[in-house]
């Protein structure tokens, strides 16, 4: 069960990360991103509650809705603004850097809220995966701002206890049903909010195709698997795996749309995959 939930989010961390090469087709198709958001959490919204209704299966109720209800309609629309918002005013680089703080961030609260016992593999493990992140993120300080920090900052602090309050309450939760209510929150949030600014329809088979690729593969999936595996090997771990996300976009950036790929981006990458086999060979105590 242990390595299947490393699998799981490996391939979490897989679909999460080709939401880019998907997101860059859609830009070029003529969609912009308020499109892109409201209609990936509307169509996600609509096919995994339609497929829970469909195979009558029970959804949360009291205390454990409220709280899904909460990651998705809060913590997870509250994570994208800080993100998007410090993209704009410090730009991609470093934004992803400081959104890559949170499997530290986890770590911390990890042993604080769930006094999860850390071995030495685990530091070490950190250690590469947060110099791989940068190696392959690649740090620029070419537009320092305060306010792009804080939200940088905030964002990896957001993500981080949607995670371990994820981790609390998918012990007596389906990772379907799961989904179903966290997706279904947020797209609540992204409809409002792509309605208000007027969020272009969708128009034609190639902007569709791009719309229902990352509403199937970079959503559905990618958080059912996540939060399979975080069901299964922890909140610490599955943070640490998922930065194998950026090794993907990496890779896949390189093969489909032509970007470069240098030796420091290689070196990380190889950082990150042995990162991920370190935590895979760790034993529990």
């Amino acid at each position: 069960m242990r390595f299947l939930g490393f699998i799981l989010i490996i391939i979490s961390a897989a679909t999460f990360g080709l939401m880019p090469i998907f997101a860059t087709f859609a830009y070029k198709s003529g969609l912009n991103i308020e499109s892109i958001l409201l209609f990936r959490f509307l169509v996600s919204a609509i096919l995994i509650n339609a497929y829970i209704l469909i195979k009558k299966l029970s959804y949360p109720k009291g205390k454990t809705l409220i709280i899904l209800i909460f990651m998705g309609a809060i913590l997870y629309s509250a994570q994208a603004f800080s993100y998007f918002t410090s993209i704009s005013l410090i730009g991609s680089s470093l934004t992803s850097i400081l959104l890559y703080l949170y499997p530290s961030i986890v770590l911390l609260l990890s042993v604080v809220l769930l006094k999860v016992k850390v071995h030495k593999q685990d530091f070490i493990a950190l250690l590469l995966t947060t110099i791989g992140a940068i190696l392959v993120v690649g740090l620029k300080f070419e537009n320092i701002n305060i306010l792009g920090m804080i939200f940088g900052i905030a964002a990896a602090l957001i993500y981080s206890f949607y995670i371990i309050i994820g981790a609390k309450v998918m012990s007596g939760t389906s990772p379907v049903v799961a989904t179903g209510v966290v997706i279904g929150s947020s797209a609540f949030i992204y409809v409002t909010y792509g309605l208000s600014i007027g969020a272009k329809f969708p128009q034609g088979i190639e902007q569709w195709k791009w719309i229902l690729a990352i509403s199937l593969v970079s959503t559905i999936i990618a958080i059912i698997t996540f939060f399979a595996g975080l069901k299964l090997i922890g909140p610490l771990k599955s943070s640490m795996v998922s930065t194998f996300e950026l090794v993907v976009t990496l890779f896949c950036s390189y093969l489909f749309l032509g970007e470069k790929m240098g030796i420091f981006q290689i070196i990380g990458s190889v950082f990150i995959l042995i990162s991920a086999i370190i935590l895979a060979k760790e034993k529990d105590e």
